[in-house]
């Protein structure tokens, strides 16, 4: 892409990645590494005409809730459907931007509300919905 100077980059990560994940530390950490990695990479390879989106869906209906045994945790009651997620990551994609939601309320919460809450907050309301599946 580099060399063609042109192309797209779609990484799946979540909205999990902007924040700490108690009882489920390693997927919460491995989505910050897709974001963060994400909108580095965009910026480094911006002159080559390439883009870097990075999907971060909320909670979306896949098998992933029964294998991670999450179906008693609330935020799955209101799962989009894969093909509505991947039709607002393509759309975003194709329109360069760097960040990806597929609910405006997400993209508004994530930005807006989340940085102005106090961290020790956010951990144990993260960890009371999580522990709903424990």
């Amino acid at each position: 892409m580099v060399e063609r100077r042109s192309g797209k980059v779609l990484n799946v990560s979540s909205t999990a990645s902007f924040i700490p994940g108690p009882l489920q530390a390693v997927y919460y950490a491995t989505k910050a590494f897709v974001t963060s990695f994400s909108q580095a990479i965009a910026e480094e390879v911006s002159e080559y005409n390439v883009s870097v989106t990075a999907l971060c869906p909320g909670a979306v209906d896949t098998g992933f809730v029964k294998a991670g045994d999450l179906d008693k945790v609330d935020v799955w009651k209101n799962a989009k459907s894969a093909r509505s997620v991947a039709e607002v990551g393509y759309r975003d994609m194709m329109g360069k931007e760097l960040l990806s939601f597929n609910e405006g309320m997400l993209k508004f919460a994530i930005n807006w509300v989340f940085p102005l809450l106090p961290r020790k907050q956010v951990l144990k309301a993260s960890r009371k919905s999580m522990e709903k599946s424990h």
